[in-house]
């Protein structure tokens, strides 16, 4: 399975199984359990030695996994571990581990444990099958300290489209279809759109917002932590907006809007009485710490019980409170709680490791971070910011709420709270409304110079813009079909895919002279070049660079490439997730069908086939299944393999025109779309590895939420801490013998 998940090494008593669970999109590159990340050049010398045969190389394969296991067992585990009952190791089948069994744990000194254990390895099939039995006996001192916990290596993407920089749309289309309850596009860096496009969004932008055409999702919302500015677009219909200054133009009239809300308080953060960071914070100032004059910019903060916020601590760390998992007292404000937060480790982030965010905490604010809100005539539910401004004619507002001055050409207001002056030009309130300063003009049911009127102010959203690394390695040992070229010469090596009989045609197959064996078998797994190419020989150019040209066979799976890919026409659809090592993917506009990741072409087509990929395919009809967690850490059992659930997984990035993909795509660079709008049934993630600005001029894309339980899901890890031992373990192997 797509993950790292184990029988946990902590407070365990009397078992009899110790289960590891191998991540096994990684295979020579594994991931054991929680605590067994990468075995890649972790294997010592001294073991390698003893690999004469691939039997053996997989029973110290197997010792060596067993060994960086019991590393991390605590320390308070191992006292119940004492004695001779076996212990069966399971979860070590990718390594090539037929079994292992831990016969012996006993004590041989304060603190130290002698663990005997026998491992089996295997290699081959049929009558070549072949065995070989490590007895391997460990010296184990446990450490002391925080344990671990361990990577989720399958994970949902923060929306269905991330952009790890700039996006700019100036013509084309961008929609996200069937949306879900989060959301449907995160951008890192700036979002401008302009005139030409027609792009309709939802989600969170980390910096600043500029639209001049397209529209916002109807009933969606546009939150950003920078400034958001809207000159023109689509007449929006339930819309929120959530910015640090909020700016409607004379461009945008009609429609209506949830809220439209700005503006933060920036804050001290103390601790114990002494200050300890910072941090920008919706909510309300305490009257009775208040100081200066109206409007009230001064003063603890009694933080709103919802959203998160980041502090930055004096040490340069930083710290995700989430408001809702916290305690706050009304009256002070004070914070209890907010320990457990979670530490950002961004690149922003410049503090020790060993950095806490203390448990208590108290916010006082210094002055207000923005706060414009803008408008000419609009229809909101809320208005609210601490300089409202209203400047046409005939607007309403259900609740209109400034922190600070009020300037008001027109408008009908239902409840009104003003924490200055206002200045009105005519005005209707139908509720009622209560000003800290001066009123210009006289207006029914509102009273002026109300000592310690103050709604407060609404904060800043956190946009969740974090992205993972895509590193096409790890999916090296999960691939059924690896292009690659070595010593100059290419070649396809076959992995994990049988025959419908059940017989196996894993090998290396050299696509320059293939003897005649490999060649038929070639020829029956793919046709390129509209029939010309059987077993697609010439698909390697001379620059190293792979083009699957007029494909009209090619087998289910998973496909692996060492550098650029290009696909130019295709008669079939592929049933394929695309893996690339070295360099861009490319989904020319040329004739072609779809691109279809395996589990969203189903497990009759994929593994009912001439070949099929053994690795995904529990049988003939059906796909694998595992044991995972849904978004509330609630036990699920998934069907399909997350790699399954991947259409393309690029290191670097992408150029496409026309296709319709269904599959998620993972970028770790740029995307560039050109012609006919680009169909993508899963989720899009641009820039995973390094900032990437995206700019589409025209096409675009469409992105449809898959409905199929476990289908958005991404085969990258996630979460986890390392353990902070304050006395590190050592698992050492004290002797082995061959049995």
């Amino acid at each position: 399975m797509d993950k790292s998940r184990f029988s946990s090494p902590r407070k365990q008593r009397g078992i009899t199984t110790i289960l590891i669970v191998l991540m096994v999109g990684l295979a020579v590159s594994v991931t054991v359990a929680a605590t067994i990340y990468s075995l890649r050049g972790t294997q010592s010398q001294q073991l390698t030695t003893h690999s004469a045969t691939a039997a053996q190389a997989a029973a110290w394969r197997g010792v060596e996994a067993l060994r960086l296991y019991l590393l991390q067992v605590e320390k308070t585990v191992w006292p119940g571990w004492v004695g001779d009952d076996a212990k069966l190791v399971s979860g070590l089948g990718a390594l090539g581990v037929r079994s292992a069994v831990v016969s012996s744990v006993q004590t041989a000194g304060t603190d130290l444990y002698k663990v005997t254990a026998r491992v089996t390895g295997e290699a081959g099939v049929g009558s070549a099958l072949t065995t070989a039995t490590v007895e391997v006996v460990y010296d184990v001192v446990p450490g002391s300290g925080t344990p671990g916990t361990p990577e989720v290596c399958h994970s949902l993407p923060n929306a269905p489209m991330v952009f790890n920089g700039n996006l700019n749309y100036s013509g084309g289309s961008l929609e996200v279809v069937n949306p879900v309850d989060y959301e449907n596009v995160v951008v890192a860096g700036d979002l401008t759109i302009g005139g030409g496009s027609s792009a309709r969004i939802s989600g969170c932008v980390k910096g600043n917002v500029s639209l001049s055409g397209g529209g916002i999702t109807n009933n969606g919302h546009l939150h950003s932590e920078g400034d958001i500015t809207i000159n023109q677009m689509g007449n929006p219909s339930g819309t929120t907006l959530w910015g640090r200054n909020v700016s409607v133009g004379n461009g945008v009239s009609g429609g209506n809007y949830t809220a439209i809300k700005a503006g933060t308080y920036s804050a001290v953060v103390y601790s114990g009485g002494r200050a300890i960071g910072t941090a920008e914070v919706g909510g309300k100032l305490v009257a009775t710490t208040v100081t200066g004059g109206i409007p009230w910019t001064q003063g603890n903060v009694v933080p709103f019980n919802s959203g998160r916020l980041v502090i930055t601590l004096s040490d340069q760390s930083r710290f995700l409170l989430d408001l809702s998992k916290v305690t706050i007292d009304a009256s002070s404000g004070a914070v209890t709680g907010a320990a457990a937060s979670e530490r950002l480790r961004d690149d922003r982030d410049k503090g020790p490791d060993n950095a806490v965010l203390p448990d208590a905490l108290l916010f006082t604010s210094l002055s207000v971070a923005g706060g414009d809100a803008s408008v000419h005539t609009v229809i909101a539910g809320q208005l609210w910011g601490q300089k409202v401004s209203v400047l046409g004619w005939n607007g309403g507002y259900n609740t209109l709420w400034a922190g600070g001055h009020i300037d008001m050409v027109s408008g009908t207001i239902g409840n009104l709270v003003g924490g200055g002056n206002m200045t009105v030009r005519e005005a209707r309130v139908t509720g009622s409304g209560r000003l800290a300063g001066s009123l210009s003009t006289p207006l029914a049911n509102v009273l002026s110079e109300q000592a310690g009127t103050s709604p407060g102010l609404p904060g800043l959203p956190w946009c969740d813009a974090r992205v993972k690394a895509v590193d096409a390695g790890n999916y090296k040992g999960v691939a059924n079909y690896i292009f690659e070229s070595v010593n100059g010469l290419p070649q396809l090596t076959v992995q994990h895919v049988k025959r419908a009989d059940g017989s196996s045609i894993d090998g290396v197959y050299p696509l320059r002279n293939p003897s005649a064996v490999q060649l038929g078998v070639l020829q029956e797994l793919m046709t390129c070049t509209n029939g010309n190419d059987q077993g697609c020989l010439n698909i390697r150019q001379g620059n190293g660079n792979w083009v699957l040209d007029g494909v009209q066979k090619m087998p289910a799976g998973v496909l692996w490439f060492d550098a650029a890919v290009a696909v130019r026409g295709t008669t079939m659809d592929l049933l394929n997730t695309i893996v690339n090592k070295g360099g861009d993917v490319a989904l020319d506009s040329s004739g072609h069908r779809d691109l279809v990741a395996p589990n969203f072409a189903g497990a009759s087509k994929v593994c009912g086939g001439a070949f099929y990929p053994s690795n995904l395919c529990a049988s003939r009809s059906e796909f694998v299944t595992w044991e995972g967690s849904d978004s509330q850490g609630k036990p699920v059992t998934y069907t399909g393999l997350p790699i399954g659930n991947t259409a393309i997984i690029a290191e670097e990035g992408a150029t496409m025109a026309g296709w319709t993909i269904r599959g998620s795509v993972m970028l770790g660079k740029q995307l560039a779309t050109s012609g006919a709008i680009v169909t993508i049934h899963g989720s899009l993630t641009v820039g995973s590895n390094q900032r990437a600005d995206t700019t589409i001029t025209a096409g675009g894309i469409s992105l449809e939420v898959p409905n199929g339980s476990g289908l958005n899901l991404l085969p990258v890890c996630g979460g986890g801490s390392s353990a902070i031992p304050s006395a590190p373990a050592s698992a050492s192997v004290l002797w082995s013998r061959y049995l």
